[in-house]
């Protein structure tokens, strides 16, 4: 018989515990997570949506639930975050994708007109800019909550983002040269084990698979760890932007 554990929000250890023995089939548990999280589940949906949320009326909060749900089956506290940060990023993602839905399914994509339709297309044209620029601000929202997970976890290193920005290599090839470590790294469950629980990059090791010196690896240590973190994490604006050289 699974031991109940008590559930405290203020607590992150005992959380985590707890979702790992809801990941085990524990789903009294799982019901209790839920439940003692709405307030934290609906404080996340209303900073996407930029208002109330009411929990019996708005679709918003039901896409959150799932996603709060998903994260508490998701995550690996390998991954070196905390659970709360990693459930904030799953539901903001998905209520987004959900709005995105929306206004899509809302806004036609074209209309037909004729010569006299100019002041209608005018409209449209204005609802579609509009869209566009809600799209753009949804985008921006994401990419925020990435970068401010993608943060919590190098903290764990003891790496801040100036940090990384600093390593960065300035040309190309040098940069494709660093996506092949972390690759090599995210790709061998030992490499990758090394890096997330003892967090620290295992460049001895390393250098028995790549053929770039230690020397290369060491001085770009940094850099190469949180590319390594983005090849692992769902960050999917972050790999847009880190793509030219990933693929």
């Amino acid at each position: 018989m699974l031991k109940r554990l008590t559930v405290n929000p203020t607590k992150p250890l005992d959380l985590s515990g707890t979702v790992l023995e809801v990941q085990k089939g524990n789903a009294a548990l799982e019901n209790e997570l839920i439940e003692q999280y709405i307030p934290f589940i609906r404080k996340t949906t209303a900073k996407v949506c930029k208002r109330y949320i009411n929990t019996s009326e708005d679709d918003e909060y039901s896409i959150a639930l799932i996603a709060f749900n998903e994260a508490i089956h998701q995550y690996s506290p390998d991954k070196g975050s905390s659970f709360l940060s990693f459930a904030s990023l799953v539901i903001r993602r998905r209520v987004i994708d959900f709005i995105r839905q929306e206004q899509r399914r809302k806004i036609p994509l074209s209309i037909d007109y004729t010569d006299e339709d100019n002041e209608n297309m005018e409209n449209v044209a204005e609802v579609h800019a509009s869209f566009r620029e809600y799209h753009l601000k949804l985008e921006q929202e994401y990419r925020r909550e990435e970068i401010l997970h993608l943060k919590e976890v190098l903290k764990g290193f003891k790496i801040t983002l100036a940090d990384v920005a600093k390593q960065c290599p300035k040309h190309q090839d040098a940069r494709e040269n660093m996506a092949v470590i972390a690759k090599t790294v995210v790709a061998r469950e030992d490499l990758r084990h090394t890096l997330m629980t003892k967090k620290r990059l295992p460049i001895k090791e390393l250098t028995r698979h790549i053929t770039m010196s230690r020397k290369t690896i060491e001085r770009n240590r940094k850099y190469i760890i949180a590319v390594s973190i983005v090849l692992m994490e769902d960050y999917r604006y972050l790999k847009d932007y880190l793509k030219e050289w990933l693929t």
